[in-house]
């Protein structure tokens, strides 16, 4: 392999199931190569659609917009799915409804 990203095991505990992510993809990247209906809409975040609970591991945040996940979030817990990358086994929650 020419990269040496490590790979992790995240949790998604609303679908029940179990994928590889690896260091240099988002949790969300990883859930929809999946086929896992992720709840999102800018990828980029901005938006906050993808708002997930860490409950357990550690990730490293991409830049996003304060306003999508604010200090105090982080703080409580909260993650974005699309600029989450794993740096050990995850387990998350999203707390959006998909698909109604």
């Amino acid at each position: 392999m020419a990269r040496s990203a490590k790979t992790f095991q995240v949790t998604i505990r609303n679908s029940g199931q179990t994928i590889a992510c690896t260091t240099d993809r988002t949790i969300l990247q990883a859930a929809i190569a999946a086929g896992i209906d992720y709840p999102y809409a800018c990828a980029t975040g901005n938006c906050a659609t993808c708002v997930s609970k860490l409950e357990e591991g550690k990730v490293s945040l991409l830049p996003h917009s304060d306003a999508a996940l604010g200090k105090a979030q982080l703080k409580s817990g909260l993650t974005l799915a699309c600029r989450a990358r794993p740096r050990s086994d995850v387990t998350v929650n999203w707390l959006a409804r998909a698909g109604g």
